[in-house]
C-alpha cells in the first residue's frame, strides 16, 4: 500500500497546509465514526478514490488547516467528538477545545420518505446543526438541498417534486434562525446506477434537458420554492455546479472554498481550483483530499446507510 504525507500533497498544491474532507464518498460522520476519530487523533487515514487503489496518508494535526465533514446526520459524531480532546498532546484552539477546526457541509432534504428514507427530520437536523454551531462557530455549518429532483413511481403519470412550498419555507426560515446567510443548492445528475436503484425501488427520476424550453421551464419550477424562501429570509442561494434558468438570484458556489476557510481559520489551506472535480459543470471547489473510500464491501467498505435512491457514491 502506497503511503502519502500530508506536508508533501499540502506543497503540490502551494499550501501551507492540507484541508480534509470525509467524505463526498460516504457519511464518514454518521456511519463510520470510530474510524474517523482514531483517524484524527492517530494521524491515519486510508483513502481510496473512484477506481483507485487504498492509500495510507499520514499526517500530524499541524499539518491539517481545517477538516470539513459532510453528513445527513451529525448525531453520532456530536456524542464522539469531544474524545478528540482528551488524550491529544497537539495544539489546541482555545476556543473549541479542540487541535483541528472543523466545518460542516450538512445534506438536508426534505421529509420525503421516498428521496430521505432514513435520515432525521429536518427538525431534528437543524437542531444538530444549532450544536455544531455552538461547537465550533458562525461561519462553520453550510445547509445544502443536495439533489433537487422530480420522482413519480412507477405506472403514474404525475412527478413529484422533491421540495415543496413547505418544505422550502421550513428550510429557510430554520436557517434564519440559526443565523446562517447562504444555502446551496444542487440539480441531480444522471448516473447509470441511480437509474437501475430507482427502478428496484419502483421509481423512476426525471432529468431536465436544460437546452430545451420545456427541460428549462421544469428545472425553473423545482427551484422556484426555494428562491421565493430566499426573498423572504434574505438568504442566498448558491448552486453546485449548475445554473439554473430564470432565476437571478442564484450564485455560483464552491463545496470546499479555500477562501473562505482561510477568513474562516486563518491562512495556510490551497485556494487553487480543484481540476479533479466538475469544473466544465461550474464547480468552483478547490483543493483538498477526501478520506472517504469508493467501496461497498468488504475489509474497507464505506457503504452508506441512508439508503437514499438518488446518491451518485453508492453503487
Amino acid at each position: 500500500m502506497e503511503t502519502v504525507y500530508a506536508r508533501e500533497i499540502a506543497s503540490r498544491q502551494g499550501a501551507e497546509k492540507l484541508v480534509l474532507v470525509a467524505s463526498r464518498r460516504t457519511d464518514m460522520p454518521a456511519f463510520y465514526t470510530e474510524e474517523l476519530i482514531r483517524g484524527l487523533r492517530e494521524g491515519i487515514f486510508h483513502p481510496a478514490g473512484l477506481m483507485q487503489p487504498v492509500r495510507e496518508l499520514r499526517f500530524t494535526p499541524e499539518e491539517i488547516h481545517s477538516v470539513g465533514l459532510w453528513s445527513q446526520d451529525f448525531s453520532e459524531w456530536l456524542k464522539a467528538r469531544h474524545r478528540l480532546v482528551s488524550g491529544s498532546a497537539a495544539p489546541r484552539d482555545t476556543r473549541t477545545g479542540s487541535s483541528y477546526k472543523f466545518w460542516y457541509r450538512f445534506t438536508i432534504l426534505p421529509d420525503d420518505p421516498v428521496i430521505k428514507p432514513k435520515a432525521p427530520p429536518v427538525s431534528v437536523q437543524l437542531e444538530q446543526a444549532a450544536r455544531l454551531l455552538e461547537l465550533d462557530g458562525p461561519g462553520t455549518v453550510t445547509l445544502c438541498v443536495d439533489p433537487l429532483l422530480y420522482y413519480r413511481k412507477k405506472g403514474t403519470r404525475e412527478w413529484t417534486p422533491g421540495c415543496t412550498d413547505e418544505s422550502a419555507c421550513k428550510i429557510f426560515q430554520g436557517a434564519c434562525r440559526l443565523g446562517l446567510k447562504e444555502i446551496t443548492l444542487s440539480f441531480i445528475d444522471y448516473y447509470k446506477k441511480v437509474e437501475r436503484r430507482a427502478a428496484r425501488s419502483g421509481i423512476e427520476f426525471m432529468y431536465p434537458d436544460l437546452s430545451r424550453e420545456a427541460g428549462r421551464q421544469a428545472a425553473a419550477e423545482l427551484v422556484r420554492p426555494l428562491a421565493e424562501a430566499s426573498r423572504r429570509t434574505g438568504i442566498a442561494i448558491r448552486s453546485c455546479c449548475e445554473s439554473f434558468p430564470g432565476e437571478p438570484l442564484l450564485l455560483p458556489g464552491a463545496c470546499v472554498d479555500g477562501r473562505k476557510l482561510n477568513r474562516l481559520f486563518g491562512p495556510g489551506a490551497s485556494e487553487k481550483q480543484d481540476r479533479g472535480q466538475r469544473k466544465k459543470q461550474g464547480c468552483l471547489c478547490t483543493l483538498s483530499v477526501d478520506v472517504g473510500r469508493y467501496i461497498e464491501h468488504g475489509t474497507w467498505s464505506h457503504h452508506c446507510f441512508h439508503d437514499c435512491p438518488q446518491c451518485y457514491a453508492r453503487y
